[in-house]
């Protein structure tokens, strides 16, 4: 029987992110101390995918292999905020209430800010002179709420005895047991991490009495990634924060001994807490980061300024979105448009989903055995001399519907075995404006080639199905298509959704938007599309 991965819980602690902001709760930490040292196993997921490969076998923090350069693009990974709410809509941050709105637009904000603005390493942290300023990842958010019976967590079993999250309390925190797993499942709630902020209903009704004495309870839980099962749902649990925004309006506007700082100011505080540091130390979780001991590091439950990621910690993050289950909540478009370079023989043995081009030179071989999963605007460059060899693998591209191929150079060439089964519509190989010579087939090997559209350079597969233009734009967007178009939305920089519309629209109107880089998601009855473009 396959082995799953052991995977760890994790509930973090959080503190004040700047020394001048200084929130007046911080959100504590658990760990779950039962699975802390399980052995981990790895699993083969077929006999071609025996997982030798570096890119899956390097630990970032001993030899990192994913460092994002300067000018990468940045990668987009989605997150669901779910909020449960009473039937009459409260009992939660509320849906059409602006003043909630422009607080959870502020915090969605900081994680992004945060993710591309990182301290710097103090003396005693781990490679502290070296340093990385922006991770290159950023989250796009979608915000849900969700009428729920279940909007008061104290219905399932919780046991708030001491505050103590691990007093019989699995129910709450994401695994087996976890209760708001039933998200899962929902067709309403989009593909992401799902990120639950659930309210302690006791305290919530005595607020709403006008008694604000209780403290509400301040801290997270967070999954761990898959390495065997790539369709694993990834989760984060957030109790209180709703109670939390009611206690501090409450307690600390014109409070002397914070300095009598407005609410305006104590939201600030709040929501730099959450996202600059918590939500980022959560999502750090989600991608393979465990806790650090360096006060300075995000990941870190010592004091310090928790600001700053190692060289390492990124890279860690770079290849759980590479390797791991939590590569299907990564946009389809998320491409850093720089190369991954072979110059030497490698075997690619793993379940890789890879971000960037990929150029062989060096008179080098690679083979890939096993699921290969490229950004739908790469392509692989086979340099002169060099050889690009397909075993059994499957190669796609990450939207299935459009790819810019293999590129063959010179006397290089592209080898596909006999046991290779290709069957989507948009794979093929081309050289300079010329179909590959028989030779380069390699027949005397009993290279057998499946049915590949050979292209010349420049050309798109017949079957990119998608196009959207004129990008850059200044007034308009158009989407060509053939799919029955069921939405479209458009997210800025940070993450926020700025249009959205319905139905078969193929034609937006984008001249009230800002200058600047969007996403523009299309939703079919059958696949989203996500496609980059630049408002003039």
């Amino acid at each position: 029987m396959m082995k799953k991965i052991i995977f760890f819980l994790i509930v973090c602690n959080v503190f004040v992110t700047f020394k001048s902001q200084t929130d007046i709760q911080s959100r504590t930490c658990i760990i779950d101390t039962g699975k802390k040292n399980t052995t981990v196993y790895v699993q083969k997921n077929n006999t071609n995918c025996g997982n030798t490969s570096w890119y899956y076998n390097q630990n970032g923090h001993d030899n990192p292999r994913y460092i994002p350069q300067v000018t990468d693009d940045v990668i987009y990974v989605k997150l669901n905020f779910i909020f449960p709410t009473r039937p009459d809509g409260k009992g939660n941050f509320e849906q059409n209430n602006p003043e909630h709105t422009a607080f959870l637009n502020s915090f969605v904000d900081m994680i992004n800010y945060r993710l591309a603005n990182l301290g710097s390493p103090v003396s005693g942290c781990e490679n502290s002179s070296q340093q990385i300023s922006d991770t290159k990842i950023r989250v796009i958010v979608n915000k849900i709420w969700k009428v729920d019976t279940a909007w008061d967590y104290l219905i399932t079993g919780f046991n708030p005895a001491n505050n103590n999250p691990y007093d019989n309390n699995s129910v709450l925190i994401p695994g087996s047991t976890y209760y708001y797993s039933y998200y899962d499942n929902d067709p309403s709630i989009p593909p992401g991490i799902n990120i639950t902020f659930s309210n302690n209903g006791q305290i919530y009704s005595e607020y709403e009495n006008g008694n604000y004495s209780q403290v509400p309870l301040d801290w997270a839980a967070s999954e761990f990634p898959f390495y065997n099962q790539f369709d694993a749902k990834s989760r984060q649990f957030w109790p209180d924060i709703y109670n939390g925004f009611i206690h501090r309006k409450q307690h600390a506007v014109g409070n002397p001994v914070f300095g009598s700082p407005t609410w305006d100011t104590v939201k600030q505080w709040y929501y730099s807490d959450l996202g600059a540091r918590a939500m980022v130390h959560e999502l750090g979780h989600n991608l393979g980061l465990y806790h650090h001991d360096c006060g300075s590091n995000l990941m870190s439950y010592s004091s310090g300024n928790h600001d700053y990621l190692s060289i390492e910690d990124v890279s860690m993050m770079f290849q759980t979105a590479s390797v791991s289950s939590v590569r299907q909540y990564f946009t389809e478009n998320s491409f850093k448009d720089t190369y991954l370079n072979v110059n030497s023989n490698e075997l690619w043995d793993i379940n890789f989903r890879n971000y960037s081009n990929v150029k062989i030179d060096n008179n080098s071989s690679l083979k890939t055995t096993c699921k290969l999963i490229m950004a739908p605007q790469s392509r692989v460059i086979v340099k002169n001399g060099s050889n690009f060899i397909i075993e059994g693998a499957d190669v796609r591209s990450a939207n299935d519907t459009s790819w810019n191929g293999i590129k063959v150079e010179g006397n290089a060439y592209c080898l596909i075995l006999p046991d290779t089964k290709i069957e989507n519509g948009y794979f093929y190989a081309y050289t300079d404006n010329s179909p590959l010579p028989a030779s380069k087939k390699v027949l005397e090997k009993q290279a057998v080639k499946p049915e590949v559209k050979v292209k010349g350079e420049g050309k798109l597969p017949a079957s990119d199905s998608f196009k959207i233009y004129p990008n850059p734009t200044g007034d308009f967007v158009n989407i060509q298509t053939d799919d029955e178009i069921l939405s479209v939305s458009i997210y800025n920089a940070s993450g926020q959704k700025v249009i959205n519309l319905t139905g078969g629209v193929k034609k937006i109107d984008v001249q009230s938007i800002s200058s600047g880089m969007y996403l523009l998601e299309i939703k079919t009855k059958s696949k989203v599309v996500t496609e980059k473009f630049i408002k003039k």
